[in-house]
């Protein structure tokens, strides 16, 4: 049987010389910055402004569509909040979205069908709009 005490010392030997030629190497301090910046409604009942990073947006993989009929909104932008209103989050600009809130009459399959909501031509959030909510309502963190 070989005995292994010279090959070990050997290897310490090595790690011990390997290190001491190293220099000090200091952490990197990591500031986070926040993916979302959040603007106060016009009261404290008012929804917030939301603006993300161009970052936030792709790995949210958040997607609009424009509202075509403002009598029909697809029911995937529907949020409904902690009291069960339903909401919809509009794009007002690039990375920009704004929660407003929408009369739901009936829906029918993929489609809502809303006696109040965003006009034709609004961009509104069908992808992810919960994960804004989220954001808004301080869940998650905002990294």
């Amino acid at each position: 049987m070989r005995s292994t005490g010279p090959v070990l010392a050997l290897a310490a030997t090595l790690a011990t010389s390997a290190l001491s030629g190293c220099a000090k190497v200091e952490a990197a301090v990591h500031e986070p910055h926040p993916a979302v910046e959040i603007a106060d409604g016009a009261d404290d009942s008012a929804p917030k402004t939301l603006t993300l990073t161009a970052d936030a947006v792709r790995r949210l993989e958040l997607t609009t569509v424009v509202v075509e009929d403002a009598a029909t909104i697809p029911y995937a932008a529907i949020v409904y909040d902690k009291k069960g209103a339903p909401w919809v989050y509009t794009n007002t600009q690039e990375r920009t979205y704004v929660r407003v809130p929408v009369t739901v009459r009936r829906v029918t399959g993929d489609i809502a069908e809303v006696a109040a909501g965003p006009p034709r031509g609004t961009r509104v959030v069908t992808r992810a709009a919960i994960k804004l909510y989220g954001a808004e309502n301080g869940v998650g963190g905002g990294h």
